[in-house]
């Protein structure tokens, strides 16, 4: 039975009903040297660098976790529980400085002759589109008519500063301001609106853009609303790495990106990179089922499958 250990105690907490795991401190880690245990740590934090080190001095094997892409009902940083989580003992997802387990499937697996999995994936994607499930599940109401106009609309996503998936995911290499400024330059007829990230808005994080930096041009869209039903209102999506590019394109969106997240680099995106791993063509239906499928794991009272954890929070949400 395989033996885990990691020195983060919130990990330990977020993960108990998806691993067992044994608490140490950094300074009595050191005992596990010469043991067969596997270290478990948070994708590219403290922890997750932790782990990885002392998996190789010990010859021993690392598991990063993360939160899964339908995570809970309410934001991770306000606390609420998480019914969803990653393992990946390659890397982790958003970091495409090097490879990692869902990189490594949508590289090699045989969506085509698995019918029942692209059966689920499908069932899956429609009812996250119809019950608008996103990752948080815990927005305003807000009277979004202000966007339904005849107009061609362009959606700017940006992200929290310092956000791993930022660093990780090769998005340093252009600024949010360029991004803009490619939006208003590449789309001189259209609206331009740009979304801020949810835990920026509830005060937790500082955002990687400041808003007086943002051209008058711009709308600025404040409030935490439902990414799947705000993304219906346009037509393109930039972003650098955020995941809500993932859920634009479970509505058909045309989506640029300046990083490299997990589902940039398979033809389905406009890329301004490129990484020379990812080798397929794949369909959006098929980068959801790796991802949110054969990635992913999910537990409300027990495990249990995606849709069952889609129609549990869209029951809640109904409340």
């Amino acid at each position: 039975m395989n033996r885990y250990i990691s020195i983060s105690l919130p990990l330990i907490k977020n993960s108990k009903n998806f691993l067992k795991i044994e608490h140490t401190t950094l300074l009595k880690s050191f005992k596990y040297l010469f043991k067969s245990v596997i270290f478990v740590g948070w994708g590219r934090k403290k922890s997750g660098i932790w782990a990885v080190i002392m998996a190789k001095v010990s010859r021993n094997r690392f598991l990063l976790l993360e939160d899964g892409f339908i995570r809970s009902i309410g934001l991770g940083v306000e606390g609420a529980k998480s019914f969803s989580i990653v393992k990946d003992d390659i890397g982790i997802y958003y970091a495409a400085t090097a490879p990692s387990r869902l990189e490594n499937i949508l590289n090699s697996y045989n969506f085509k002759s698995d019918r029942d999995l692209m059966r689920l994936a499908k069932r899956a994607i429609e009812k996250i589109v119809e019950y608008k499930i996103s990752k948080y599940n815990s927005f305003r109401k807000i009277d979004l008519t202000f966007l339904d106009t005849q107009e061609d609309k362009i959606l700017i996503i940006a992200q929290t500063n310092n956000d791993s998936s930022l660093k990780y995911g090769l998005a340093g290499r252009f600024t949010t301001q360029q991004m803009i400024d490619d939006a208003i330059r590449d789309n001189p007829y259209s609206k331009i609106y740009i979304k801020i990230h949810p835990d920026v808005i509830c005060g937790k994080k500082e955002s990687d853009i400041d808003i007086k930096d943002i051209p008058n041009i711009c709308i600025v869209l404040s409030d935490n609303i439902n990414p799947i039903e705000l993304l219906g209102y346009f037509s393109k999506i930039y972003t650098k790495t955020s995941g809500m590019g993932m859920e634009a394109l479970l509505l058909n969106k045309e989506v640029y990106c300046y990083g490299m997240p997990f589902y940039a680099g398979w033809g389905v995106t406009i890329d301004k990179l490129k990484i020379e791993r990812r080798k397929r063509k794949l369909s959006i239906d098929e980068i959801f089922a790796g991802a949110y499928i054969l990635y992913s794991s999910y537990y409300i009272d027990k495990e249990v499958d995606i849709i069952e954890l889609i129609e549990y929070i869209y029951d809640r949400q109904k409340k």
